[in-house]
């Protein structure tokens, strides 16, 4: 009899020792609030829950919360030649945008993705195309902090997916240098590190004068209104322009759309791209 008792009194230990206790909230009533800025989580009985930050860490009260991303906040201005060679204004011509040319996905390796109402907009905030943010490290600018995907708008505002907020990134408040590049223009990046919060959107222009870019007079093309803009026709995105890119965009000759080619962004690959735009800037490169 002692014995069999020994044995189940064994078992019953030894099922208890491979139970496991998951953290979880059992609550009579609870609710999730949320707005465009954040949400929250809560449920009775969890009266002190509470989100502390200081810009770049984050603490929680309690553990019914979502993780809390911080991100800094910044509004680049930058301008392409092509655009701004083919509507001859202060504005760059957004006939892609207007033909119904742009994809709703970014073209560059973050695939963001945008809704088909933001090209709705018109005039000063019409979208010319997706550029490429990169934020690179303050005391080493060859070190890539982080890379995305955003928009760009006729009076050269680089927007957020949502077509008018300030760019957000998932890095901690610090200081960078901030490089703006696109598919057929040579990138620019700032010629100084810029402080970048995760409060207020810090505004960074890179074509109202050639010592606000890296490199000056080189990075950039007069267009003569007070514009310095991203240099046209770097077609294979190598950061020069070569006789290798007029040769690649001679075979495209024609084709209409969405194409790297159409160095002006009239959304024709024509010979005025060659021309106009790619032939003069022949020899000209990056400068980081």
């Amino acid at each position: 009899m002692k014995q069999f008792l020994f044995i189940i009194l064994l078992l019953i230990t030894s099922s208890l020792s491979s139970q496991t206790i998951e953290r979880t909230v059992i609550g009579s009533s609870g609710a999730t609030l949320s707005n465009v800025s954040g949400s929250i989580n809560f449920t009775v009985g969890e009266l002190a829950v509470a989100t502390y930050s200081n810009g770049t860490a984050a603490v929680n009260q309690g553990f019914h919360q979502e993780t809390i991303i911080l991100k800094v906040k910044l509004s680049p201005i930058a301008f392409l030649q092509g655009p701004l060679t083919t509507s001859g204004t202060t504005t760059m011509d957004d006939s892609l945008r207007s033909n119904s040319l742009l994809p709703t996905k970014s073209p560059y390796s973050d695939g963001l993705t945008c809704e088909t109402s933001v090209f709705d907009n018109t005039g000063n905030d019409a979208i010319i195309d997706w550029v490429w943010v990169t934020l690179r490290d303050k005391n080493d600018k060859s070190i890539i902090i982080a890379s995305q995907s955003a928009l760009l708008q006729a009076d050269g505002d680089i927007v957020d997916v949502d077509g008018s907020s300030p760019v957000e990134i998932s890095v901690p408040t610090e200081s960078y240098y901030i490089a703006i590049n696109h598919r057929n223009h040579l990138g620019v990046m700032s010629a100084n590190s810029v402080a970048l919060n995760t409060t207020t959107a810090t505004t960074v222009n890179l074509s109202d004068t050639t010592i606000s870019v890296f490199g000056g007079t080189n990075s950039v093309v007069n267009m003569g209104n007070g514009i310095f803009a991203m240099i046209s026709g770097d077609f294979d995105e190598n950061g020069q322009i070569q006789n290798i890119d007029t040769n690649s965009v001679i075979q495209l000759l024609g084709i209409s759309g969405y194409n790297k080619g159409d160095l002006d962004m009239n959304g024709q690959v024509q010979n005025i791209d060659i021309n106009n735009v790619l032939n003069p800037n022949i020899g000209k490169g990056e400068q980081f």
